[in-house]
């Protein structure tokens, strides 16, 4: 299986994975009873499992064969997306969806920015300027905080998670060499579920007690945990081996649009007039960055 993801078009990956992002803030808006670490333990917990199942003759010989080095990446990794799932998860409970899912398009700056300092990978003059333009349609959206649900809290928590998502590609990039693609998923994702009980039990009271929640809340945990995380965030990390950073973060625009769709239809979660101006910015900027990497 993760040979043949590996083969795919890198577009096509992306393409996808937009898709099954675009799932994700709708399912956390209705999963928000949930702690947000719990949420993100539950998630990677079910997705860990899966991929363990699909990969199950190549797994075990492949962590074996994994030197100390990337075995360490495997658990930052896994510390970095547990981090990165928990602010997003928790911004997105103290923010309107439309104000989340517009900040989440700046992953764009975050990987391309971390993807400079880590590997030198200059990007663009069009990237640049999309980037620019990006950045200045999440701050249109942010002006918005204190209408509403929108919050400048919830919102540094999600611009936070975007930064972290930076450097949570990075690290995945670095480890495209060491083994496939889903045996590596499944270990980091299941340190994630690791590193987010911890973060649950530290921080929330009650330590090990199961949030009280009902079936709808936890069904859309196992969901998020099938469509946006074992779909979608696997192939980030398959398209994040070959394909430029900026192509990679590009997911983000679409999961942007997908997510604003979902949410009005099945929430009535309609962005102000603000929040809609801010996200086409973002979006605008986001559109000019694929279309340079779609020419290279």
């Amino acid at each position: 299986m993760s040979d043949s993801l590996e083969r795919r078009r890198p577009v096509g990956l992306v393409v996808a994975a937009s898709l099954a992002f675009a799932c994700a803030a709708p399912l956390g808006k209705y999963a928000q009873a949930i702690p947000a670490p719990a949420i993100s333990a539950g998630r990677t917990a079910v997705a860990s499992l899966l991929l363990a199942v699909l990969s199950r003759r190549t797994i075990v010989a492949s962590l074996r064969a994994v030197d100390r080095a990337s075995r360490l990446r495997l658990v930052l990794a896994g510390l970095v997306f547990a981090l990165h799932l928990t602010l997003f998860l928790g911004g997105l409970a103290r923010t309107s969806l439309a104000a989340a899912v517009a900040l989440v398009s700046l992953q764009p700056v975050a990987v391309v920015a971390v993807a400079f300092v880590s590997f030198g990978a200059r990007p663009s003059r069009r990237e640049v300027v999309a980037i620019a333009l990006a950045t200045a349609g999440a701050a249109v959206v942010g002006s918005g905080a204190g209408r509403g649900e929108h919050s400048v809290v919830g919102d540094v928590m999600v611009v936070a998670s975007v930064a972290l998502y930076g450097v949570y590609v990075a690290v995945a990039r670095a480890l495209r060499d060491a083994l496939p693609a889903v045996p590596a998923a499944s270990a980091i994702y299941a340190c994630t579920c690791m590193f987010s009980v911890l973060l649950y039990v530290a921080a929330w009271p009650g330590g090990l007690a199961l949030p009280s929640a009902g079936a709808r809340e936890w069904g859309a945990v196992a969901l998020m945990g099938v469509v946006p995380t074992t779909l979608g965030h696997t192939l980030v990390q398959v398209a994040a081996r070959r394909a430029r950073p900026a192509l990679v973060a590009l997911v983000s625009p679409g999961e942007t649009l997908g997510a604003l769709c979902i949410g009005a239809l099945t929430l009535g979660a309609l962005p102000s007039g603000r929040e809609a101006a801010g996200a086409a910015l973002v979006i605008t900027g986001a559109t000019l960055a694929v279309t340079r990497a779609r020419g290279d």
